[in-house]
């Protein structure tokens, strides 16, 4: 009896020592086949503006060569080439610590979604629309001009806003060729009250690179569906056309956008162009159009330097026309692959019907001319 016992005794721990070995080789197969990224961004300046509100302005600037951030990217391999991704990304003021975004914790990205290396990848959450991600690489004020915007960043190529309630679709590179678009939703029963779309595609052949781009946003920012696809935290930051001439919301705004540059080696060259239209709820128009050339050169690998120009022209139904000129000269050094030190101008003049100038950020001038100029430190990890 003494041996039956000893025999189911160890049968059983040998049982179990099996057990949790292939239970801890399975956790240590899933955990090599995932990973969790913790990355992040930190830039500050001090910056100088000629005229803010009718007086020169000098101040510490938050992130005046990118906004501050910090995000986990997420990645599970499923086998076949599929993965489960997510990426959670926020924005906070260097300067004193407060949440961006209007106090969101992830509001600079915040999704989940399956990827496939031949079909392409599907996200739902909150995630920039195409006329950012298509792009944002031909825009001076990314490359080097801070906060050297097209007007209110009107076309959003500088990502001032994102969708929420968004599905997205991204294609996988076709021989150089990338596309992608997507829905976000009002969560509302009145389906256009704060609801949007976006697709665009990428072209990438050696020195050159094309873009497109196209989003509509449907009653963004609504009174009485605020916080849907376009919230009301970031809708018209430091944008003079989000209102009609009698302070009418916006009904529709619709954007298209092209872009392209090119590497000459001793210099590089990028055009853009975006056209938006913006129809008002007193059944008033405006349409705002952006055309943009930058020029940069390297004298380093470590070292750049550019120059920008922007005009923005906009003609109201009513007959009215504004029109504004800006200028954008920068320099980068890279201390290291992680670490740069930037100085940037720009100089923006208003002409027509504008009243005043206003570099993006910035307090609306008194006048039609307004100038801001920033150095600091940006680094990564």
């Amino acid at each position: 009896m003494m041996k039956l016992r000893r025999r189911f005794v160890q049968r059983n721990a040998i049982a179990l020592a099996a057990s949790a070995a292939m239970l801890s080789g399975w956790h240590v197969s899933a955990y090599a086949q995932s990973s969790v990224t913790l990355y992040g961004l930190i830039s500050v300046g001090v910056g100088y503006v000629s005229n803010a509100g009718g007086k020169s302005q000098v101040s510490l600037m938050n992130g005046p060569d990118q906004l501050p951030r910090w995000g986990l990217k997420g990645n599970e391999e499923l086998g076949g080439g599929t993965s489960a991704i997510f990426t959670l990304e926020n924005g906070f003021s260097i300067t004193n610590g407060t949440l961006g975004q209007g106090g969101k914790m992830f509001g600079r990205q915040a999704y989940v979604g399956l990827s496939n290396d031949r079909y392409g990848t599907f996200t739902l959450g909150r995630q920039y629309d195409d006329m950012t991600k298509q792009l944002w690489w031909s825009e001076s004020a990314v490359l080097f001009a801070a906060f050297g915007a097209r007007p209110g960043d009107t076309d959003n190529v500088f990502n001032t806003l994102r969708f929420n309630n968004a599905i997205r679709y991204e294609s996988p590179s076709l021989n150089g060729l990338t596309f992608g678009g997507m829905y976000a939703f009002s969560n509302s029963t009145q389906f256009a009250n704060n609801s949007g779309w976006s697709f665009g595609g990428n072209y990438a052949n050696g020195p050159l690179k094309l873009g497109v781009a196209m989003t509509q946003y449907n009653r963004p920012a609504s009174s009485t569906n605020p916080s849907a696809a376009i919230d009301n935290t970031s809708y018209g930051y430091t944008s003079p056309f989000v209102i009609s001439l009698a302070g009418a919301a916006v009904q529709t705004q619709r954007t298209v956008g092209a872009a392209a540059t090119y590497d000459l080696g001793f210099l590089s060259a990028s055009l853009g162009y975006s056209n938006v239209l913006f129809n008002y709820l007193d059944n008033s128009g405006q349409r705002v159009q952006n055309a943009e050339v930058t020029l940069t050169h390297k004298f380093t690998p470590a070292w750049l330097i550019g120059i920008g120009y922007i005009y923005t022209t906009g003609d109201y139904s009513a007959g009215r026309q504004v029109h504004y000129n800006q200028v954008n000269l920068g320099t980068d050094y890279f201390l290291s692959k992680r670490t740069d030190l930037f100085l940037a101008a720009i100089g923006q003049r208003a002409g027509g019907d504008a009243r005043f100038a206003q570099i993006y950020s910035t307090s609306a001038s008194t006048s039609k001319n307004q100038i801001v100029l920033t150095s600091g430190i940006r680094t990564k990890f």
